[in-house]
């Protein structure tokens, strides 16, 4: 029996589109309430012309888009340093997103990731950039840098900035934001800033 996915219960996760002088690029997000999303920071930094916002589970250039107010890089992150680092960004719409929009709490600091994890992206899998679920595996949580690791290989390019949830006894949970890859020795896997770390500056 095939497990069919309701996507309507992951409808806070949304594609960001991205225009720079060099063309126009997108990335993933996710609502943490009805006018502010997530991201990672990278997606944002540097000259950016325009911001939208899809709530649409397939990217159409043409589609609905919300429009951004303004947006904030996280004040520790430093692209020279780290690309994964406190990779976050804060997007503040100017319109409310739709009323069936389900938000997620962040999960509470310290607490066991015991459950099923799952990550969200619109990363270009063929020709379209699809709202795609994974499940990757726990690798590692890195104190002190607030990351956390995970074996995934299946991220690509426009998967940044979207969420990483965690389902518990029935309840979900939003863990992290996706940032970027590591093809070490020891194989593919992901870094995810924790949000449980970040409460303060998201909720301010």
């Amino acid at each position: 029996m095939t497990n069919l996915i309701d996507w309507n219960n992951f409808n806070s996760s949304l594609l960001i589109e991205v225009t720079r002088p060099t063309g126009i690029f997108t990335c993933t997000g996710v609502a943490v309430n009805k006018n502010t999303v997530l991201t990672a920071a990278h997606c944002l930094e540097g000259e950016i012309l325009k911001v939208r916002i899809s709530t649409e589970a397939v990217y159409d250039k043409k589609g609905k888009f919300f429009e951004v107010d303004s947006f904030d890089l996280h004040p520790e992150y430093n692209s020279q340093e780290s690309n994964y680092r406190s990779d976050l960004a804060k997007i503040k719409l100017k319109s409310e997103l739709p009323v069936d929009t389900k938000f997620y709490p962040i999960i509470k600091k310290d607490s066991k990731l015991t459950g099923t994890l799952m990550r969200l992206g619109f990363g270009a899998r063929g020709t379209k950039n699809v709202r795609t679920l994974v499940n990757p595996e726990f690798k590692n949580i890195r104190e002190i840098e607030k990351v956390l690791e995970l074996n995934d290989m299946y991220s690509y390019s426009g998967d940044s900035g979207g969420p990483v949830f965690l389902q518990n006894q029935g309840q979900m949970y939003l863990v992290a934001i996706h940032s970027t890859l590591s093809f070490g020795p020891e194989g593919k896997y992901s870094f995810n800033p924790l949000l449980s770390s970040h409460r303060e500056w998201i909720h301010a």
